[in-house]
């Protein structure tokens, strides 16, 4: 199934304008020309750190999740959800920073993209919190389960509107990138 016109509506949302503006423009005042720009942005790389970063969050609980539905180490998926709330603000500081260099139509898309993030974040706190108040004996109550279930859904609508942002959109990609087969 392809995902690309469900997103293209996003990119035309101007009603994001009046938010977008003026906070890509702080932030590219508070960051242009500094060393901690390009550290976030990966500009020392060669390619984008937010990508590198996101991938800690969502696979670490992509593991509880998998530990969760199959009846696994209940203690493990507690930490490894609480090693992937450790590890998100890498990918939310990396985002933002490459967020404030896109155009108007990929900063727009990559608002949505953040506003489902933040939900799956909330979801997975939600469900460590409720995790944290048991034993680690204690196999986590279906709502906690439940909970983490949503976040890794979110999570995943919110990574399709990134694969949006970078593979359809080219947010963040060089123009010195070359074509396929050289």
């Amino acid at each position: 199934m392809n995902l690309t016109p469900l997103f293209h509506p996003l990119e035309k949302a101007t009603f994001l304008d009046p938010v977008s503006d003026p906070i890509a423009g702080k932030l590219r005042s508070a960051l242009e020309g500094t060393q901690i720009d390009g550290l976030l942005r990966g500009t020392f790389i060669g390619h984008p750190m937010h990508p590198i970063m996101a991938y800690s969050s969502v696979g670490l609980w992509t593991s509880a999740v998998f530990l969760d539905v199959t009846g696994g180490d209940s203690a493990a998926a507690r930490r490894l959800i609480g090693a992937g709330l450790v590890t998100a603000p890498t990918a939310l500081v990396t985002g933002w920073a490459t967020w404030s260099t896109l155009s108007a139509e990929q900063r727009r898309v990559g608002l949505i993209h953040a506003s489902t993030n933040a939900v799956a974040l909330a979801l997975f706190t939600a469900s460590y919190r409720r995790r944290a108040k048991t034993a680690d004996a204690s196999p986590p109550d279906t709502t906690s389960k439940a909970l983490a279930l949503a976040g890794f859904a979110v999570a995943g609508l919110g990574g399709a509107l990134g694969g949006h942002l970078g593979y359809n959109m080219g947010a963040g990609v060089a123009a010195r990138a070359l074509p396929a087969g050289v």
